[in-house]
């Protein structure tokens, strides 16, 4: 961004409205003009917000199909639990196997897409032979050849491009408490060992020798959660990259937020040009993204939050 970016006759203003029920608002436009130094300086400072925020929604997109992937398990389960096996239509069962194949294969798609878009952010922002960079990949390098559940999982996606998931069955196992109790069921999502290999499937030599040293049935529920620790562990490196620029841009925005004087529910704004009347604001604005880069430290603290429960 340059200073002819900001010309004469697009003045801007700082400022903020405070949104009204019925559509109505309030606002506030500051009188002194905003240099474009000033302007300049907020949007480098602000601009970790974006550099940082594909990333974020990236494992934000992961971490929903897990939780939707672990939810439709246990409601499906507790459906089965709770009713009477003798009058369980067949349909209701094979249900609960396409919603859980459904669920396993988004959560693995969506696990490559964080993987490929937050190096492919960091080589953007960074470049291809940054510090940045090489730090995300050694760790990402360090979490894959110590964990059979990231390389697995992480190839069984790419076999799940081409060819369906062999399930051998979505396990259902029941048992009574006591001899009047109902039935609690367990599920396990159980893959085909050999049948990985009956279809043609390039698979990485590494991780080949070591799906054959599997169970002939690989118990795929236990292995996904620590994958998701594993991409959270991940999502958190890259965090703690931008660590610096969080905070200097948290210390600016407590200085905006003071020197605007801005209340509680009021959206901080640019105002871009000028009013034709004194009460209505200049149609044109541009959000100063606080709210964006709080969000971006709920994410941060949840992250060292879940990490350190682990």
């Amino acid at each position: 961004m340059n200073q002819e970016m900001f010309a004469t006759a697009d003045i801007r203003r700082f400022g903020y409205y405070i949104p009204k029920l019925g559509g109505n608002l309030d606002f506030v436009v500051h009188k002194q003009v905003v240099s474009a130094e000033v302007l300049i300086e907020l949007h480098k400072i602000s601009s970790v917000i974006y550099n940082l925020q594909p990333i974020i929604f990236a494992f934000d997109v992961v971490e929903r199909n897990y939780r939707e992937l672990v939810e439709s398990i246990e409601n499906h389960r507790s459906q089965l639990s709770n009713s009477v096996m003798s009058s369980t239509k067949p349909i209701s069962i094979m249900d609960g196997f396409v919603i859980a194949t459904q669920k396993i294969s988004n959560f693995l798609s969506s696990t490559s897409a964080f993987l490929a878009q937050t190096e492919t952010q960091l080589r953007r922002v960074y470049g291809s032979d940054s510090l940045e960079l090489n730090i995300w990949n050694e760790k990402r390098h360090v979490l894959y050849d110590n964990n059979f559940s990231y390389r697995f999982l992480y190839e069984l996606r790419n076999f799940a491009q081409h060819c369906s998931l062999p399930f051998s069955s979505i396990k259902l196992a029941g048992e009574r408490a006591s001899e009047n109790a109902p039935i609690l069921f367990k599920i396990n999502a159980m893959i085909l060992r050999d049948a990985l290999f009956e279809v043609g499937f390039n698979w990485k030599n590494s991780v080949e020798v070591e799906i054959r040293k599997q169970p002939t049935e690989i118990e795929l529920l236990l292995l996904i959660p620590e994958y998701f620790h594993i991409l959270r562990q991940l999502c958190l490196e890259t965090v703690h990259l931008h660590s610096v620029q969080l905070a200097y841009c948290a210390r600016y925005f407590d200085a905006v937020r003071k020197k605007l004087n801005v209340p509680v529910g009021a959206v901080p704004v640019i105002f871009i040009g000028e009013s034709t009347s004194k009460d209505i604001p200049p149609s044109r604005q541009e959000i100063i993204p606080l709210e964006q880069f709080d969000y971006l430290l709920r994410e941060y603290d949840k992250l060292l939050n879940a990490c350190e429960l682990v």
